[in-house]
């Protein structure tokens, strides 16, 4: 496995971003109160390719290229899904991917030349959760109704448990198979910033971008960077909406002898309600 130098942004920075939360939630605590909740649940679909390496003791056990059609044939369960309570420009957040899976492979030993098969078992919460300040939202242009921009600075961590299993199974004669499993479980902070466009009445667009690790629970970093545009309607008289979008989210983790490299990329749809 290839070592990379974590790319870590100033302290300085994330010192401010703190900062900057705190001193406008103490400024506007009374609106903050005053207001009414509101809450946000969007189920999804992510349709990613998530290729990934699993060291041990640096021998490689896991290098799986998880491309999307992979990841469908392996698929026993899954359940994706994100939450928000609104409360003033105060925003709490929680977005949940859940994936227990099976993947089979057979090969040709290369030295025996006879056939061998391979399997990798998973059962995998990621959860990403945090609090973020509203500032805005600012007009783009002179026009009527003008397009607005709102920025969402937020604070949090990323939880990520991944209970998994190789088996090689013997090719026979003097070829020994090998039966190995383990637990890769940190919880990292992390900060980010979102922002939310509003093109109309209808259509709004969301960006977000966050990092993390700076090595604390053994993850050296974390990045996870989405974008998607969102129609709004009503349901029954409830607010409701459809999203589209493209996620990518990168884990760089070790824990001595176990080392997790994994990108999971790629488009996901949903449809979410507000109350």
């Amino acid at each position: 496995m290839k070592t990379e130098k974590s790319i870590q942004p100033p302290l300085k920075l994330v010192l401010i971003l703190v900062g900057t939360l705190a001193t406008s939630a103490m400024a506007q605590s009374e609106g903050i109160l005053g207001s009414p909740w509101e809450f946000h649940v969007n189920l999804y679909g992510w349709l990613p390719e998530a290729p990934a390496t699993i060291d041990v003791d640096d021998k490689q056990l896991v290098d799986v290229p998880e491309d999307l059609d992979t990841i469908l044939d392996s698929m026993e369960l899954t359940a994706m899904f994100e939450l928000e309570a609104h409360k003033g420009p105060l925003v709490l957040f929680l977005n949940n991917v859940y994936y227990k899976g099976k993947y089979d492979d057979k090969f040709k030993g290369s030295v025996s030349g006879l056939q061998r098969e391979y399997s990798l078992v998973e059962e995998v919460w990621a959860i990403k959760y945090g609090a973020g300040y509203k500032f805005g939202p600012w007009d783009l242009s002179e026009s009527s109704p003008s397009a607005n921009l709102t920025l969402i600075p937020w604070g949090g961590a990323f939880f990520f448990h991944d209970d998994w299993k190789v088996k090689l199974d013997p090719a026979g004669g003097p070829f020994d198979g090998f039966e190995q499993d383990g637990t890769l479980k940190f919880n990292t902070p992390m900060v980010g910033l979102g922002s939310r466009i509003n093109l109309s009445d209808r259509w709004y667009l969301n960006l977000s971008y966050g990092y993390g690790g700076w090595d604390v629970d053994n993850v050296s970093k974390i990045y996870d960077v989405l974008g998607n545009a969102v129609y709004r309607f009503k349901m029954g008289g409830v607010s409701s909406k459809f999203l589209i979008g493209y996620r990518y989210l990168h884990i760089d983790y070790e824990d001595q002898p176990v080392k997790l490299k994994v990108d999971v990329k790629g488009p996901f749809l949903g449809i979410g309600w507000e109350f």
